[in-house]
């Protein structure tokens, strides 16, 4: 009886160990899970906070970013951004000195309003030379403005036939604001004709648009250069600045700038000649398009000539001519032009030097073309502008430069901070 007694009383010492064990586990296990549960809520408090504190992050480059495509078109909108202020300076093609002269004229040239593809536009120049002169070299202009599709601007496709011979341009120079319901490329192309005009006579140009499409093209005119020598002429040193510099200052009635461009803005470099003086006379051609407007003004070191723009030889074309001798100085020279409260296109600039002799032979300027206008280097420009403003026409205001980068990376964070909150809220 004891034995199992014994027996009895260890069997129940073993369940009561069991049931303790039993009771101290389930216990153990209850703080475990507890334990797991506090860790658990502390992960999801911390990845909550991490996520609220990447979202935060987010939204601060979200907004930065935001802010700069407000800014965007505030700076693209600038001076220096904007197409209408002076970026683009005549550029010397030829610079020297001779026995001889200039000759220039835009013959019969008139404004063509818009020329659509298979129109011809036809100008003619007479040319007198003194008997017994040689054509140094001669050079034709086109001067053409407000070439678009519809209501958006795009280059011209033209032909041009200079006597009956096809011809492609020596120099395309243009200019284009790129932004704004009047992004109309406008310019002026330079051909070589010296092998066409070898003394006086009658030349012919005919221009064909050959775009495809609609698109349509307006001509200012055509000018013809010749520099010739003279056995019997005058002892010359000139300057040829040819480009197309688009300038726009006009202004609301308030006085406010309309495309943000103010007159002191829009001062186009005409040329920068380095002088020996004293000199017989000095003479300057200012060709510009679509400048009728009697605020321009040409600057010539520290003399101001308003009224360059007088509408001569007619509105769309403005050719002044004037003696300026009395304004230069020895050294280097600044001949600027101003377009002041107007749309205006200066397009080239001759100046020409009469001398007692050849003897003292001209200085030019560090880095400026000089001698044969065959060794200039000189990059032909291509960039675009607006046409005149005898029409008016809208397009959608173009985007900022940038803009369409701007726009990605917003897309892409954008969509890194969804796809990352997604991901959050499957994990949870």
């Amino acid at each position: 009886m004891q034995a199992g007694s014994i027996e009895q009383k260890g069997t129940l010492r073993m369940t009561y160990g069991i049931k303790k064990d039993l009771e101290i586990n389930t216990e153990q296990r209850a703080k475990n899970r507890q334990t797991k549960r506090i860790c658990k809520g502390r992960r999801e408090i911390s990845s909550r906070v991490g996520n609220t504190l990447c979202l935060a992050v987010g939204l601060c480059s979200l907004m930065a970013v935001l802010c700069c495509l407000m800014i965007t078109p505030v700076f693209a909108q600038s001076p220096e951004n904007n197409g209408y202020v002076a970026d683009k300076p005549l550029e010397v093609y030829s610079h020297d000195t001779v026995q001889g002269d200039l000759f220039y004229t835009v013959g019969n040239s008139y404004y063509s309003g818009k020329v659509y593809p298979g129109d011809v536009y036809s100008v003619s120049h007479n040319v007198n030379l003194p008997e017994g002169a040689t054509v140094k070299f001669a050079r034709l202009y086109t001067y053409w403005t407000w070439s678009a599709e519809g209501v958006t601007g795009r280059y011209p496709e033209m032909n041009l036939s200079f006597n009956g011979e096809r011809l492609e341009p020596e120099r395309e120079y243009s200019d284009r604001k790129g932004w704004g319901i009047y992004d109309y490329p406008t310019g002026t192309w330079a051909y070589d004709v010296s092998a066409y005009v070898s003394g006086s006579g009658t030349f012919s140009t005919d221009i064909e648009n050959t775009g495809s499409g609609t698109p349509y093209v307006c001509f200012d005119g055509v000018g013809l250069l010749i520099v010739y020598t003279d056995p019997n002429g005058k002892y010359i040193e000139y300057w040829i600045g040819e480009g197309a510099d688009e300038l726009n200052s006009q202004i609301d009635e308030n006085g406010n700038p309309l495309y943000y461009a103010t007159s002191n803005q829009t001062i186009c470099e005409m040329l920068r000649p380095t002088l020996q003086l004293p000199v017989l006379s000095a003479t300057l051609w200012t060709v510009t398009q679509s400048g009728n407007w009697e605020d321009n003004a040409l600057l010539v070191n520290e003399e101001k000539f308003p009224g360059i723009c007088n509408g001569k030889p007619y509105p769309d074309l403005d050719i002044d001519v004037r003696e300026v001798k009395d304004y230069l100085k020895s050294g280097e020279n600044s001949i600027l032009f101003q377009a002041a409260g107007d749309y205006v296109v200066p397009s080239g600039a001759f100046l020409v030097l009469e001398k007692d002799s050849l003897a003292e032979e001209a200085q030019a300027s560090p880095g400026e073309p000089s001698g044969n206008p065959g060794e200039k280097d000189i990059t032909p420009e291509a960039s675009g502008t607006e046409s005149s403003g005898t029409e008016t026409s809208g397009t959608e205001a173009e985007k900022a430069p940038g803009f369409e980068l701007i726009s990605t990376l917003v897309l892409l964070t954008g969509g890194k901070l969804a796809a990352g909150h997604r991901k959050q809220k499957a994990r949870r």
